[in-house]
């Protein structure tokens, strides 16, 4: 079985969350879990005014969703 869990989270707590599904999810034998995160939609400029640019380093390493993958 396989399990994709795809996010967006501008300040990380639905990061969080998603992590967590991905924690129990992997709890099932034989289930392969991947995680991956919406292209941000916000600009540069925005995510600096509101403070979510140091808190989305915290899951900058999750793969970027795409259509192909």
């Amino acid at each position: 079985m396989k399990t994709l869990i795809v996010f967006y989270s501008t300040y990380g707590h639905i990061y969080k969350l998603a992590e967590a599904i991905a924690e129990g999810a992997r709890e099932v034998e034989g289930n392969e879990v991947v995680i991956k995160r919406v292209p941000e939609t916000l600009s540069q400029e925005i995510l600096d005014k509101t403070g979510a640019t140091g808190a989305q380093k915290a899951f900058e390493h999750v793969p970027v969703a795409t259509p192909r993958s």
